[in-house]
Protein backbone atom coordinates (compact mmCIF):
# COMPACT_ATOMS: atom_id res chain seq x y z
CA UNK A 1 0.00 0.00 0.00
CA UNK A 2 1.32 3.69 -0.82
CA UNK A 3 2.48 5.63 1.78
CA UNK A 4 0.11 9.00 2.77
CA UNK A 5 0.68 11.65 0.60
CA UNK A 6 -0.09 15.32 0.23
CA UNK A 7 -0.19 16.73 -2.96
CA UNK A 8 -2.72 19.28 -4.79
CA UNK A 9 -5.73 17.23 -6.49
CA UNK A 10 -8.55 19.47 -8.60
CA UNK A 11 -10.92 19.19 -8.01
CA UNK A 12 -9.98 17.10 -4.73
CA UNK A 13 -8.04 19.40 -2.67
CA UNK A 14 -5.83 17.59 -0.32
CA UNK A 15 -4.99 17.98 3.54
CA UNK A 16 -2.31 19.72 4.61
CA UNK A 17 0.76 18.58 5.64
CA UNK A 18 -0.10 18.62 9.44
CA UNK A 19 -2.66 15.79 8.43
CA UNK A 20 0.05 13.73 7.80
CA UNK A 21 2.12 14.92 10.59
CA UNK A 22 -0.16 13.79 13.10
CA UNK A 23 -0.89 9.93 12.05
CA UNK A 24 0.62 7.72 14.08
CA UNK A 25 3.52 5.88 12.30
CA UNK A 26 1.84 2.33 12.96
CA UNK A 27 -1.77 3.44 10.88
CA UNK A 28 0.31 5.03 8.20
CA UNK A 29 0.57 1.59 6.07
CA UNK A 30 -2.72 0.99 6.43
CA UNK A 31 -4.37 4.08 5.10
CA UNK A 32 -5.34 5.10 1.86
CA UNK A 33 -2.96 7.18 0.28
CA UNK A 34 -5.05 9.69 -0.81
CA UNK A 35 -6.53 11.87 2.44
CA UNK A 36 -8.42 15.23 1.53
CA UNK A 37 -11.66 16.92 1.33
CA UNK A 38 -13.59 18.87 -1.57
CA UNK A 39 -16.74 21.23 -1.39
CA UNK A 40 -20.34 20.64 -2.09
CA UNK A 41 -23.11 23.22 -3.35
CA UNK A 42 -25.80 22.11 -2.24
CA UNK A 43 -28.74 24.01 -2.66
CA UNK A 44 -32.00 25.80 -0.85
CA UNK A 45 -34.40 23.01 0.05
CA UNK A 46 -34.53 19.19 0.15
CA UNK A 47 -31.37 16.99 -1.87
CA UNK A 48 -29.55 13.39 -1.22
CA UNK A 49 -26.27 13.07 -0.88
CA UNK A 50 -23.45 10.72 -0.59
CA UNK A 51 -20.18 11.52 0.98
CA UNK A 52 -16.79 9.84 -0.91
CA UNK A 53 -14.42 9.94 1.93
CA UNK A 54 -14.37 7.41 4.88
CA UNK A 55 -12.19 7.35 8.06
CA UNK A 56 -8.46 6.14 8.12
CA UNK A 57 -7.57 2.17 8.53
CA UNK A 58 -7.08 1.42 11.61
CA UNK A 59 -6.24 -2.48 10.80
CA UNK A 60 -5.61 -4.60 7.90
CA UNK A 61 -4.43 -8.29 7.70
CA UNK A 62 -5.23 -11.60 6.60
CA UNK A 63 -6.95 -13.71 9.47
CA UNK A 64 -5.99 -16.86 10.92
CA UNK A 65 -9.19 -17.99 11.76
CA UNK A 66 -13.37 -17.92 11.46
CA UNK A 67 -15.57 -19.76 13.48
CA UNK A 68 -18.93 -19.22 14.90
CA UNK A 69 -19.91 -18.48 18.38
CA UNK A 70 -22.93 -19.72 20.03
CA UNK A 71 -25.23 -16.60 18.96
CA UNK A 72 -24.52 -17.39 15.13
CA UNK A 73 -22.13 -14.41 14.77
CA UNK A 74 -18.56 -14.55 12.91
CA UNK A 75 -15.41 -14.89 15.51
CA UNK A 76 -12.82 -13.70 13.25
CA UNK A 77 -8.85 -14.26 14.51
CA UNK A 78 -5.78 -12.51 13.44
CA UNK A 79 -2.11 -13.62 14.45
CA UNK A 80 -1.21 -11.09 17.12
CA UNK A 81 -2.43 -7.68 15.89
CA UNK A 82 -1.32 -5.51 19.14
CA UNK A 83 -4.85 -4.79 20.18
CA UNK A 84 -6.56 -3.41 23.28
CA UNK A 85 -9.89 -5.96 24.25
CA UNK A 86 -12.84 -3.56 23.15
CA UNK A 87 -11.59 -0.65 21.51
CA UNK A 88 -13.74 -0.86 18.14
CA UNK A 89 -16.59 0.23 19.99
CA UNK A 90 -17.64 1.79 16.71
CA UNK A 91 -16.43 0.14 14.19
CA UNK A 92 -16.59 -2.02 11.32
CA UNK A 93 -14.59 -5.16 9.43
CA UNK A 94 -14.70 -4.80 5.16
CA UNK A 95 -13.87 -8.58 3.94
CA UNK A 96 -11.63 -8.11 0.59
CA UNK A 97 -12.21 -10.63 -1.25
CA UNK A 98 -15.38 -13.28 -1.19
CA UNK A 99 -19.17 -12.79 -1.84
CA UNK A 100 -19.90 -9.96 0.74
CA UNK A 101 -16.32 -8.17 -0.24
CA UNK A 102 -16.79 -4.25 0.14
CA UNK A 103 -19.70 -4.86 3.01
CA UNK A 104 -19.31 -2.81 5.85
CA UNK A 105 -20.16 -5.52 8.77
CA UNK A 106 -20.60 -4.04 12.24
CA UNK A 107 -18.21 -5.57 15.32
CA UNK A 108 -20.14 -6.38 18.20
CA UNK A 109 -17.06 -6.84 20.40
CA UNK A 110 -13.13 -7.49 20.23
CA UNK A 111 -10.69 -9.58 22.64
CA UNK A 112 -6.90 -9.01 21.87
CA UNK A 113 -7.17 -11.28 19.28
CA UNK A 114 -10.85 -11.66 17.89
CA UNK A 115 -13.29 -9.29 15.77
CA UNK A 116 -16.69 -10.67 16.42
CA UNK A 117 -18.67 -9.29 14.12
CA UNK A 118 -22.85 -8.79 13.35
CA UNK A 119 -23.36 -11.71 10.57
CA UNK A 120 -23.15 -15.23 10.60
CA UNK A 121 -20.02 -16.41 8.86
CA UNK A 122 -21.35 -18.43 6.50
CA UNK A 123 -23.86 -16.24 4.97
CA UNK A 124 -21.44 -13.85 4.56
CA UNK A 125 -19.12 -16.04 2.79
CA UNK A 126 -16.53 -15.73 5.42
CA UNK A 127 -12.65 -17.85 5.60
CA UNK A 128 -10.04 -18.49 7.02
CA UNK A 129 -7.02 -16.33 5.53
CA UNK A 130 -8.99 -13.64 4.20
CA UNK A 131 -8.18 -10.20 4.25
CA UNK A 132 -10.13 -7.91 6.80
CA UNK A 133 -9.61 -4.17 6.73
CA UNK A 134 -11.12 -2.43 10.22
CA UNK A 135 -12.39 1.39 9.97
CA UNK A 136 -14.16 3.49 12.81
CA UNK A 137 -17.64 4.57 10.78
CA UNK A 138 -18.34 7.23 9.29
CA UNK A 139 -20.48 9.30 12.10
CA UNK A 140 -22.00 12.92 12.02
CA UNK A 141 -19.09 14.16 13.93
CA UNK A 142 -16.97 12.61 12.24
CA UNK A 143 -18.15 14.19 8.99
CA UNK A 144 -18.87 17.55 10.01
CA UNK A 145 -17.29 18.25 13.25
CA UNK A 146 -18.10 21.83 13.30
CA UNK A 147 -21.36 21.74 11.83
CA UNK A 148 -20.08 22.60 8.11
CA UNK A 149 -22.04 25.62 7.94
CA UNK A 150 -25.82 24.38 8.79
CA UNK A 151 -28.00 26.89 10.46
CA UNK A 152 -27.77 25.82 14.24
CA UNK A 153 -31.46 23.90 15.06
CA UNK A 154 -32.36 24.85 11.60
CA UNK A 155 -30.95 22.75 9.08
CA UNK A 156 -30.96 19.16 8.77
CA UNK A 157 -29.43 15.82 7.87
CA UNK A 158 -32.09 12.79 7.92
CA UNK A 159 -30.73 9.12 7.78
CA UNK A 160 -33.48 6.31 6.55
CA UNK A 161 -33.74 3.59 8.58
CA UNK A 162 -34.17 -0.36 7.16
CA UNK A 163 -38.09 -0.06 7.48
CA UNK A 164 -37.72 3.55 5.79
CA UNK A 165 -38.47 5.87 9.10
CA UNK A 166 -36.09 8.84 8.68
CA UNK A 167 -34.40 9.86 11.61
CA UNK A 168 -33.50 13.68 11.82
CA UNK A 169 -30.70 15.69 13.29
CA UNK A 170 -29.54 19.27 14.13
CA UNK A 171 -26.53 20.98 14.85
CA UNK A 172 -25.97 22.44 18.82
CA UNK A 173 -23.74 24.83 18.28
CA UNK A 174 -23.80 25.90 22.36
CA UNK A 175 -22.67 22.61 22.75
CA UNK A 176 -20.84 21.91 19.14
CA UNK A 177 -23.04 18.60 19.00
CA UNK A 178 -25.53 17.07 16.69
CA UNK A 179 -28.53 16.16 18.30
CA UNK A 180 -31.67 14.36 18.07
CA UNK A 181 -34.96 15.89 17.98
CA UNK A 182 -35.42 14.99 21.30
CA UNK A 183 -32.26 17.12 21.87
CA UNK A 184 -29.88 13.65 22.74
CA UNK A 185 -26.13 13.95 21.38
CA UNK A 186 -26.42 11.84 17.96
CA UNK A 187 -22.59 12.92 17.23
CA UNK A 188 -22.24 9.25 16.50
CA UNK A 189 -24.85 8.40 14.59
CA UNK A 190 -23.71 6.23 11.57
CA UNK A 191 -23.35 6.66 8.02
CA UNK A 192 -22.44 3.72 6.50
CA UNK A 193 -20.00 4.11 3.08
CA UNK A 194 -22.38 4.80 0.12
CA UNK A 195 -25.58 5.16 2.10
CA UNK A 196 -26.78 8.46 1.50
CA UNK A 197 -28.42 11.33 3.40
CA UNK A 198 -31.30 13.51 2.94
CA UNK A 199 -29.60 17.47 3.50
CA UNK A 200 -32.51 19.97 4.69
CA UNK A 201 -31.68 23.91 4.15
CA UNK A 202 -33.64 27.45 4.04
CA UNK A 203 -30.62 28.45 2.20
CA UNK A 204 -27.99 27.22 -0.38
CA UNK A 205 -24.88 26.38 1.25
CA UNK A 206 -21.53 25.17 0.08
CA UNK A 207 -20.41 22.08 2.28
CA UNK A 208 -17.10 20.80 2.92
CA UNK A 209 -16.58 16.97 3.14
CA UNK A 210 -13.03 16.02 4.41
CA UNK A 211 -12.39 18.62 7.49
CA UNK A 212 -12.97 15.83 10.16
CA UNK A 213 -11.58 12.02 10.32
CA UNK A 214 -13.71 11.11 7.24
CA UNK A 215 -11.02 12.38 5.18
CA UNK A 216 -9.48 9.01 3.49
CA UNK A 217 -10.23 8.22 -0.54
CA UNK A 218 -12.12 4.39 -0.29
CA UNK A 219 -10.22 3.01 -3.30
CA UNK A 220 -12.45 -0.68 -3.93
CA UNK A 221 -15.46 -1.73 -4.32
CA UNK A 222 -18.28 -0.68 -1.63
CA UNK A 223 -21.41 -3.35 -0.85
CA UNK A 224 -24.33 -2.08 0.87
CA UNK A 225 -27.28 -3.56 2.25
CA UNK A 226 -30.27 -2.49 0.65
CA UNK A 227 -33.85 -3.63 2.43
CA UNK A 228 -37.03 -4.31 0.80
CA UNK A 229 -40.21 -2.56 0.60
CA UNK A 230 -39.23 0.84 1.58
CA UNK A 231 -36.47 3.62 0.03
CA UNK A 232 -32.68 2.51 0.79
CA UNK A 233 -31.06 5.92 -0.52
CA UNK A 234 -27.08 5.39 -1.98
CA UNK A 235 -24.77 6.42 -4.22
CA UNK A 236 -20.90 7.00 -5.78
CA UNK A 237 -18.54 7.44 -2.85
CA UNK A 238 -17.21 10.11 -5.87
CA UNK A 239 -15.33 12.94 -3.92
CA UNK A 240 -15.25 15.20 -7.30
CA UNK A 241 -17.03 17.70 -5.84
CA UNK A 242 -18.43 19.86 -8.86
CA UNK A 243 -18.62 17.56 -11.28
CA UNK A 244 -20.70 15.20 -13.18
CA UNK A 245 -21.15 11.50 -12.88
CA UNK A 246 -23.03 8.75 -14.78
CA UNK A 247 -25.40 5.94 -13.44
CA UNK A 248 -23.96 3.75 -15.52
CA UNK A 249 -20.55 4.67 -14.11
CA UNK A 250 -21.91 3.69 -10.42
CA UNK A 251 -21.48 0.14 -11.80
CA UNK A 252 -24.94 -1.01 -9.79
CA UNK A 253 -26.95 -2.50 -12.50
CA UNK A 254 -25.65 -5.84 -12.51
CA UNK A 255 -27.04 -6.31 -9.00
CA UNK A 256 -30.17 -5.45 -9.11
CA UNK A 257 -32.91 -7.99 -10.15
CA UNK A 258 -33.17 -7.45 -14.28
CA UNK A 259 -36.91 -5.63 -15.00
CA UNK A 260 -38.02 -5.42 -11.50
CA UNK A 261 -35.45 -3.76 -9.32
CA UNK A 262 -35.61 0.18 -9.33
CA UNK A 263 -32.76 3.22 -9.70
CA UNK A 264 -34.99 6.73 -8.95
CA UNK A 265 -33.46 9.85 -9.38
CA UNK A 266 -34.24 12.59 -7.38
CA UNK A 267 -35.07 16.72 -7.93
CA UNK A 268 -33.24 18.66 -5.36
CA UNK A 269 -35.54 21.10 -3.65
CA UNK A 270 -38.86 19.20 -3.34
CA UNK A 271 -36.73 16.01 -3.31
CA UNK A 272 -39.44 14.37 -6.34
CA UNK A 273 -39.36 11.80 -8.14
CA UNK A 274 -37.38 13.02 -11.62
CA UNK A 275 -36.76 9.71 -13.11
CA UNK A 276 -37.13 5.65 -12.71
CA UNK A 277 -34.82 2.94 -14.25
CA UNK A 278 -34.70 -0.50 -14.68
CA UNK A 279 -31.62 -3.02 -14.76
CA UNK A 280 -31.50 -5.33 -17.61
CA UNK A 281 -28.87 -7.46 -15.64
CA UNK A 282 -25.87 -5.79 -17.56
CA UNK A 283 -27.08 -2.07 -17.77
CA UNK A 284 -30.12 0.43 -16.76
CA UNK A 285 -33.07 1.96 -18.97
CA UNK A 286 -35.44 4.35 -18.62
CA UNK A 287 -38.54 2.71 -16.97
CA UNK A 288 -40.75 4.91 -19.39
CA UNK A 289 -39.14 5.32 -22.56
CA UNK A 290 -36.41 2.47 -22.53
CA UNK A 291 -33.68 4.66 -22.95
CA UNK A 292 -30.14 4.40 -22.36
CA UNK A 293 -30.06 5.04 -18.28
CA UNK A 294 -26.68 4.60 -17.98
CA UNK A 295 -25.87 7.63 -20.13
CA UNK A 296 -27.24 9.73 -17.47
CA UNK A 297 -25.70 12.46 -15.94
CA UNK A 298 -26.22 13.07 -12.31
CA UNK A 299 -23.87 15.88 -9.77
CA UNK A 300 -20.83 13.74 -7.99
CA UNK A 301 -21.98 12.43 -4.72
CA UNK A 302 -25.73 12.83 -5.48
CA UNK A 303 -28.01 10.52 -3.69
CA UNK A 304 -30.46 8.18 -5.80
CA UNK A 305 -33.42 6.04 -4.77
CA UNK A 306 -32.90 2.08 -4.97
CA UNK A 307 -36.43 0.03 -4.22
CA UNK A 308 -36.12 -3.86 -3.98
CA UNK A 309 -38.65 -6.77 -3.03
CA UNK A 310 -36.39 -8.62 -2.08
CA UNK A 311 -33.22 -7.50 0.69
CA UNK A 312 -29.85 -8.04 -1.01
CA UNK A 313 -26.40 -6.71 -1.34
CA UNK A 314 -25.54 -4.17 -4.12
CA UNK A 315 -22.50 -3.19 -5.24
CA UNK A 316 -21.02 0.03 -6.23
CA UNK A 317 -18.07 0.53 -8.74
CA UNK A 318 -15.27 2.63 -6.63
CA UNK A 319 -14.04 5.96 -8.35
CA UNK A 320 -10.73 6.62 -9.61
CA UNK A 321 -8.59 9.73 -8.68
CA UNK A 322 -4.94 9.48 -8.78
CA UNK A 323 -3.07 11.94 -7.29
Amino acid sequence: MHPLRCRFLCPLLLCPLLVLATLPSSLRAATSSIVGFYNVSIPAGNSAWVCGLVTANSYEAACVNVTTNGSGKAQVQFSAPGWTAGEFNLHYAEPQSGSCAGLAIDILSNTTDTLTLDINPAEAGLTSGMTFIVRKHNTLAGLLPTGGGFVPFGDTISLLGSTGLQTTYFFNNGTSQWINVLGDDASNAIIRPGQGFVVQLGSPLTVTFGMGEVCHLKTTPTKIRVSANAPNIIGSMNPLGGSTTTLGSMGIATSMEAFNDSLVTLTPGPLSQSATYLSTGTSLINSGTGGDGDVVTVDAGAGVVINVNTAKKVELAPVSVTP
